[in-house]
This record gives structure tokens, C-alpha cells and sequence, in this order.
């Protein structure tokens, strides 16, 4: 590799974004978090439209709950209290709209 691919090389490394585990937990919390409203009929899907499956939505909210239990002492109280607030959330959402 030349000096200029080397340079080249190592500017495109140090480019990447690292996320910390915390961090990447609570992106795929939020990757969940949206689904689960999508299949609850809330709010559109990336094609524009709604989709609604009470299964999808159980499940996911589901996993929701038990990511937030497994977080209790990882994160910090507050940031447990917004995911039990984004969770309780979806519960009642689940009800109103499967009821």
C-alpha cells in the first residue's frame, strides 16, 4: 500500500462513528420502540402506509419490556424511568387499539 493509500486508508477509519454498547442498546430500543407503533396502526410505515397486527405489535412491545428489565442495572434511573414511560406508553396503546 503507497503512503497515499495508507493516509487515505486511516482517515476513512478514524471517519467511522463508534457506538458504546449503551448506545447501541438504546438505538435498537428505538428501532423496536417505532415498529411496535407501526404495528399498532399509529403512525406509517416506510412505504407511507399503516400496518396494523396485533401479533407483530405484542411481540415487539413484549421484547421492549424485556430489554427495559434487563437494563434496570446497567442504565441510569432516569434513563430507565424514560424506557419504562415509552413502554407503559405502548402497553396502553396496545389496549386502546386491540381492545
Amino acid at each position: 500500500m503507497s503512503e497515499e493509500e495508507n493516509k487515505n486508508f486511516n482517515s476513512d477509519e478514524e471517519k467511522k462513528i463508534y457506538l458504546s454498547p449503551k448506545e447501541l442498546v438504546t438505538f435498537a430500543f428505538g428501532i423496536i420502540e417505532e415498529k411496535a407503533w407501526i404495528s399498532l396502526g399509529l403512525i406509517r410505515d416506510t412505504d407511507g402506509e399503516f400496518h396494523k397486527s396485533k401479533e407483530d405489535a405484542k411481540m415487539l412491545i413484549d421484547l421492549a419490556e424485556k430489554m427495559t428489565e434487563a437494563l434496570e442495572n446497567k442504565f441510569d434511573e432516569d434513563e430507565i424511568k424514560e424506557l419504562k414511560n415509552q413502554l407503559a406508553n405502548l402497553q396502553l396503546n396496545f389496549v386502546n387499539q386491540f381492545k
